[in-house]
């Protein structure tokens, strides 16, 4: 790494540092991408991936409740937030576990609960499919589990486009690239308003046309990948807690949420009033709640194992 990557490695973790107290930024090398991590706390490790757009920025509301008992690991997507994207083949929902994977075992994080929002639910599953003796349990908010075409605008899906929609992103994301980022938060956050604060940040970082186009790609990779997962979710042992707003606009519900929970065999569904999609803003207690629901089911199983061992 040259000595300009190391200066804004420096820059990122004091940054980090003034706005998450006690948290460590710390970037991890896998496939010649640096990956972004924001860790605090101690305890049992719980891994916090984003949804799409997203960032480490997503779970500011949960490093304080979660440092207390467990040690939370922040996870910039490839190509999101502070993380590199690999050029060379294409970053599908399965080479971020993968990716994800190689990154968890460089920092010596072993049998994780991951917490997945929306996009970031689809990787936990993908996750948990390929490396079930790595993972200790799945927390899923809002998934996006099975194909659809969600509540996202047309025009962000403009960017994936072959050729055409590089240009379409150059030209029109710096003349409406905030007008969009406006209206899909308002979907999002509904029947909550949009947090000033946050709408700040992420208008000078989802506008940005380099990120809109990795966005746009990461939509339309994750909709070419889902089919060939959703008939193995059965397959997935561990214990979840799936929970969901009833008033999403962005993913449906009773086509995401509800149907995986009929899927899958250690599930739990939890259903939240008044709610919509962005619940690690909205009801942070209530993903922590889903968070010690599950990590009680892995105690009692491992309780279980150990007394049935000759």
């Amino acid at each position: 790494m040259n000595v300009t990557g190391r200066l804004k490695q420096r820059y990122l973790a004091s940054r980090v540092a003034h706005q998450y107290p006690q948290a460590l930024s710390k970037f991890v090398t896998v496939d010649d991408a640096r990956l972004h991590f924001v860790i605090k706390g101690t305890g049992r490790p719980v891994v916090l991936i984003h949804g799409n757009p997203g960032s480490c920025q997503d779970w500011a509301r949960l490093y304080g409740p979660l440092a207390s008992r467990y040690c939370g690991f922040a996870f910039d997507r490839p190509g999101h937030g502070h993380s590199d994207r690999p050029n060379h083949r294409p970053i599908t929902v399965d080479v971020q576990a993968q990716m994800l994977h190689t990154a968890l075992k460089e920092l010596n994080v072993e049998r994780p609960i991951l917490v997945g929002h929306s996009w970031g639910g689809a990787l936990a599953l993908a996750y948990a499919l390929e490396f079930q003796d790595d993972v200790a349990g799945l927390v899923l908010l809002a998934p996006a589990a099975y194909e659809s075409d969600d509540g996202v605008s047309f025009l962000t899906k403009l960017p994936a486009w072959p050729v055409v929609g590089d240009v379409i992103n150059f030209l029109f994301t710096p003349l409406f690239g905030a007008w969009v980022v406006r209206e899909d938060l308002q979907k999002a956050f509904a029947p909550d308003p949009v947090p000033k604060y946050y709408l700040r940040h992420v208008l000078s970082e989802w506008t940005r046309p380099k990120k809109v186009k990795w966005y746009s790609v990461d939509d339309a990779l994750l909709n070419g990948s889902l089919p060939k997962f959703a008939p193995r979710y059965s397959d997935i042992r561990v214990p979840v807690v799936i929970v969901t707003g009833d008033s999403d606009l962005i993913i449906p519900a009773k086509e995401n949420a509800h149907r995986l929970y009929e899927t899958l065999p250690h599930s739990e569904l939890v259903v939240l009033e008044k709610t919509g999609h962005q619940i690690p803003f909205t009801r942070p207690d209530a993903v922590v709640d889903a968070i010690e629901r599950v990590a009680a089911k892995t105690a009692m199983k491992n309780e279980i194992g150990a007394v049935a061992r000759p």
